[in-house]
């Protein structure tokens, strides 16, 4: 986990901003938005260009979540997308790139010092994850990376069909 920490670190500090999408776009990534039916998104890599493909009738909350686990493909499993990364189901936790998307996704998403002074105050995790502008798995899955670098949370465990 400190692996997917340190990259996603270097990707906010290097490229700047904390609008996920503008992140994505001065990294190199093409982001659109496109009609997808029942898809939320998806990651390509084809002839060295990168794309994230996102569904245009998502909300802004879904957007931006789709938008920071699809970077996430391109950060840490750019090699696994000859052909595009297009899963049928998105934010599957019993995969392993799916996981460390979401991981990746939390991180880029909630910095430790946003997520420590919601938590302070927020009764529970749907409470966290209004007052952050996130999903309530993505805060599960900051937990969970919070609970690796030392703190002690009491995490549930992230759905796996979270965005399905």
């Amino acid at each position: 986990m400190n692996a997917i920490k340190m990259a996603a670190d270097k990707l906010r500090q290097v490229f700047k901003g904390r609008d996920i999408f503008e992140t994505a776009a001065n990294s190199g990534v093409n982001v659109w938005f496109r009609e997808l039916g029942s898809l939320k998104g998806f990651y390509l890599c084809e002839n060295g260009r990168r794309y994230i493909i996102i569904n245009e009738s998502l909300d802004d909350i879904v957007s931006k979540t789709v938008c920071a686990h699809e970077l996430g493909h391109d950060v840490l499993h750019r090699e696994l997308s000859a052909g595009g990364m297009r899963e049928s189901t998105l934010f599957l936790a019993n995969n392993k790139t799916e996981r460390e998307a979401n991981l990746f996704a939390a991180e880029m998403l909630i910095t430790d010092r946003e997520a420590l002074s919601v938590l302070e105050y927020a009764s529970d995790i749907g409470q966290a994850a209004f007052e952050l502008g996130v999903m309530p798995e993505i805060v599960e899955y900051k937990l969970e990376l919070l609970n690796s670098a030392g703190y002690h949370f009491n995490v549930s465990g992230a759905a796996s069909d979270f965005l399905r």
